[in-house]
């Protein structure tokens, strides 16, 4: 799921000091955070940043190259997760291999859901987006992709049932982690929401591979 965090043909003068591009990528997110996207201009990330607002072209090629980097930060747990999911496959339990999952793509969407507001609330940025993420084959896709892959992997194990569309149920646990992360960030019952142990011992008896 790597992102490329400089467009072709954007300014890269000079030679930026030493982290300068971890500053920007938090206070971008402090920005969107404390204000949402309303106050994400270059300007006031290099004025919250502590850097010269050239550093974000240099870095980061545009504002939708400074987003999608800011996603690409909180890529790495969830990817892990999925890795390390591959390397295990029929070994452990599957219940405790699905919880986890669950709890990666959850803190993953908590992170990501303001950037996505951000692009959403902005043409110039959607229209971008657009435009860039079927180049660069980026996007919420890739999120279903990687657990169909994982569900793949136990199917052909034997402890998923032949007949499990995998596709339905990736999209079931990808949605109810983005729900859960929608709902934590803006939602005073949150605290009432389904565990996702809770959710995956819902999913398991249809999971599960029969005799």
């Amino acid at each position: 799921m790597a992102v490329a965090d400089k467009s072709p043909g954007a300014p890269r003068r000079g030679r930026p000091a030493t982290g300068v591009r971890e500053a920007i990528l938090s206070a971008t997110e402090s920005i969107l955070a404390d204000a949402g996207v309303a106050r994400l201009s270059t300007k006031e990330v290099a004025r919250r940043a502590g850097v010269a607002e050239s550093s974000i072209y240099y870095h980061f090629g545009d504002r939708l190259g400074l987003l999608l980097a800011v996603v690409q930060t909180h890529l790495p747990p969830v990817k892990q997760v999925l890795e390390e999911l591959y390397r295990t496959a029929g070994t452990g339990e599957l219940r405790d291999d699905l919880i986890a999952l669950l709890d990666a793509l959850e803190r993953f969407f908590r992170r990501a859901l303001p950037i996505a507001a951000a692009i959403e609330s902005d043409g110039e940025l959607r229209k971008a987006f657009a435009e860039r993420s079927s180049r660069l084959d980026v996007g919420p896709h890739r999120a279903i992709e990687g657990v169909r892959g994982y569900l793949a992997e136990q199917r052909g194990s034997g402890r998923l049932p032949r007949s499990l569309d995998l596709d339905a149920t990736a999209l079931l646990l990808v949605g109810a982690a983005h729900q859960r992360a929608l709902q934590r960030r803006g939602s005073a019952a949150a605290a009432d929401l389904a565990s996702s142990a809770q959710l995956v011992d819902v999913l398991l008896p249809t999971l599960s591979a029969t005799p």
